[in-house]
């Protein structure tokens, strides 16, 4: 029986570096062409070739460096030679950034003659859908007397906007498309 709670070392690989590579084989190997005082290069500077393991070691001697195993699976695996400490800083920097992108836009109906309760309630999951980092689309549907007194029947939709306002705000006013009034709601800043 597996632990099931994940440890924070789950999170990302550590890859191989220095030491724990071992062998005689070829590898390509990503390095900079030109260390100036205390290894600063810019990301431009870089070259790669493919060379047996052991030139690999011996560049990365040379430069002062660390040899960081990219991707083992490729053929020939890849190789980086880098300070590990702000590559994997960097490497953690990026996943973040990745992960914080991905909103989605998540969709709430109301009806015009919605109940109270029920308009809370929808608004509580549009707020949860806020606070999740996701945009919300509310869509108020119209139906046949409803079309004809139009400001009347959005009167639950600017409701809901009111009760929204301390975590969204509307990106623009509501709009008319045919039998439905849109309006998208997203995080205040």
């Amino acid at each position: 029986m597996g632990n099931k709670f994940k440890s924070k070392k789950d999170e990302f690989p550590q890859p191989r570096i220095n030491g724990e590579l071992r062998g005689n084989y070829n590898v390509r190997v990503v390095y900079p062409k030109d260390c100036g005082e205390n290894n600063v290069y810019s990301e431009r500077e870089y070259e790669n070739k493919v060379m047996s393991l052991v030139e690999a070691k011996r560049l990365s001697d040379q430069l002062n460096l660390d040899l960081i195993e990219i991707n083992p699976n490729q053929n020939p695996p890849i190789l980086r030679i880098d300070d590990y400490g702000k590559w994997l800083y960097n490497e953690k920097k990026k996943r973040k950034e990745n992960k914080q992108t991905k909103t989605e836009l998540k969709e709430i109906q109301l009806s015009t003659n919605i109940g109270k309760h029920d308009l809370e309630i929808k608004v509580n999951k549009a707020r949860e859908f806020i606070l999740g980092g996701d945009k919300v689309k509310v869509v108020l549907t119209m139906r046949n007397r409803e079309l004809s007194r139009r400001e009347e029947s959005k009167k639950c939709l600017y409701e809901f906007i009111v009760m929204m306002e301390d975590v969204a705000t509307p990106e623009s006013m509501p709009k008319d498309e045919g039998t439905k009034a849109i309006v998208i709601l997203k995080k205040k800043k």
